[in-house]
């Protein structure tokens, strides 16, 4: 019996110690040894340059998918997002949400970070996807150039970051975008490109001898082994077949290698982020490699040359408004040109005798620099918001599934795909509401874009039309607010492709969200480059 109190006083010690995290060995003391605290988030930003509208989620299994029940939020315009509640699993985003601030585009890869970060980053993804200890990443980011660098906590576009490390980020930054772009632009997978360039990329900066932008030569290594394995990795469509034949995708390699060694030298020389701008938005590697035939030599000698020029590769490559200009055009009468300085005033445009209701579209024609552009075009949303500033009745649209593409003489135009949706909403001045909700249309038979030799033309009729269809009952009211008088608020918002203006000037940036009818939520949002003014009616 004695034997039995013993052995029960055993267990329940045994077990309440386990209860307490259990005690420790080597303790003369019998004081338990503290357990190491689970790092926890529940905020943090998003950081390419800054990444607005993405979402980004607490990735409880680590599988890099956002599952039911994983907590998840959208990032601001800033690139902050916050949690319900603290995450303490790695945070992941979804890759091609969102747009980054300076590029303009939806990031191709997925950025993932160690639990507790509250930073996600290109850096973060690099330590995760190395899968090494503090100490062992210290001699990546060494050999980087970031010795000492905290990638849970660094953000190259704050204030507090110091130019040579912000530009030194920006340089890897960009190599790896680019890649995962190139690995999408020949129909491959980008998000696989991106990850086997971040792979080698940690390798690769590891081992190397001497810090890969100490000399050409190592940092031409670093952009050898990041290109190779990213573009091998991603050189598989939507089937698992190869897109690149061998031989393509070792001129795709060499092509690619040697223009992401420039750019990311020329980043990594500039004078501050602000000043590297223009060559973190380039498209011209993206639009060289995609353009030649890999299978002819001499075609790719031609374009090794080009993609050596240093000079040619840092001039800002955009889309612009020809001549800073607006048309709108009714359906009786003659056609409005107006400059953006007249739209963009306080007094803004006045249309006599003109409604909504009698508009057919407003245009805005594109110019395109000679390499602003990929031969397959660039993936845009366009967005636009009308905005009756007596009675606050307003119309909104979002529609994604643009192309913008070039010809040789850099005129631009714009065609809808065939997976274009659209979402629309509508608010009387009275307060009624009527719109799609999340749920887009996706039967675009009608072009809401017009038939326009060039530019982006974005027809009011078809608008109109789109929702008289979707809500029959509502024609009435549709027609009756469409045809009112007054002045108008006029936002247009695009994201996928660096627009300016004709003098190269970067447009302001904006978002807008399509609201869902009788509710607070957002149906779908686009943000990116704005014009913005004023119409009177």
């Amino acid at each position: 019996m004695h034997q039995m109190r013993l052995l029960s006083a055993s267990l329940v010690l045994a077990f309440g110690l386990a209860a307490c995290g259990g005690s420790d060995s080597n303790s003369t003391s019998g004081t338990p040894t503290p357990t190491t605290p689970v790092a926890s988030a529940s905020s943090g930003v998003l950081v390419d340059d800054l990444i607005a509208g993405a979402t980004v989620f607490c990735d409880d299994n680590s599988n890099g998918v956002l599952d039911a029940g994983e907590k998840s939020a959208v990032t601001d315009s800033a690139g902050a997002y916050a949690f319900s509640s603290a995450c303490s699993s790695q945070i992941a985003s979804v890759a091609e949400t969102g747009y980054d601030l300076t590029t303009l585009k939806a990031p191709k890869g997925q950025f993932i970070a160690p639990a507790g970060s509250g930073v996600v980053s290109p850096f973060t993804t690099l330590k995760v996807v190395s899968g090494l200890s503090d100490t062992e990443f210290q001699s990546v980011l060494s050999g980087l150039g970031l010795a000492g660098v905290d990638v849970t906590s660094f953000n190259p576009f704050s204030a507090s970051t110091d130019s040579a490390r912000a530009t030194t980020a920006a340089a890897v930054a960009k190599v790896l975008a680019d890649i995962a772009e190139l690995s999408a632009e020949a129909g491959g997978s980008p998000a696989a490109a991106f990850r086997g360039a971040v792979a080698a990329i940690a390798t690769q900066a590891r081992t190397s001898t001497t810090p890969v932008f100490a000399s050409e030569t190592s940092l031409r290594a670093m952009v050898n082994a990041a290109v190779s394995a990213g573009l091998e990795a991603g050189n598989k469509d939507s089937s698992g077949n190869a897109v690149w034949s061998a031989s393509q995708l070792a001129a795709a390699v060499d092509l690619s290698t040697q223009g992401l060694t420039v750019l990311a030298q020329k980043t990594r020389e500039a004078a501050s982020l602000s000043a590297a701008k223009d060559l973190l938005s380039s498209s011209a590697v993206l639009t060289l490699v995609g353009s030649v035939d890999l299978s002819d030599s001499s075609a790719v000698a031609a374009a090794r040359t080009q993609l050596s020029n240093a000079t040619e590769l840092a001039k800002p490559q955009y889309v612009y408004l020809s001549d800073d200009s607006i048309e709108i055009v009714p359906l009786q009468g003659k056609e409005v040109t107006a400059t953006m300085t007249q739209f963009e005033s306080s007094a803004g445009l006045t249309l006599s005798g003109q409604t909504l209701a009698s508009l057919e579209h407003v245009w805005l024609p594109l110019t395109a620099t000679s390499l602003a552009l990929p031969k397959g075009g660039a993936d845009l949303v366009l967005g636009i918001e009308i905005e009756n500033t007596a009675t606050g009745g307003i119309l909104q649209a979002r529609l994604a599934g643009v192309t913008l593409s070039r010809n040789s003489e850099g005129t631009v135009k714009a065609m809808i795909d065939d997976a274009a949706r659209l979402h629309l909403y509508l608010k009387t001045g009275t307060g009624i509401e009527i719109g799609t909700g999340t749920k887009a249309i996706t039967d675009i038979s009608a072009k809401i874009l017009c038939s326009c030799d060039s530019g982006v033309g974005i027809d009011l009729q078809k608008i109109a039309d789109g929702l008289r269809k979707n809500f029959p009952d509502n024609t009435s009211l549709i027609d009756k607010t469409l045809a009112e008088t007054g002045t108008f608020r006029v936002r247009m918002v695009a994201t996928g492709a660096d627009m300016r203006r004709a003098d190269g000037t970067r447009l302001g940036l904006s978002r807008i969200a399509v609201r869902t009818p009788g509710s607070s939520a957002t149906a779908a949002e686009v943000g990116g480059v704005a014009i913005q003014g004023r119409v009177t009616f």
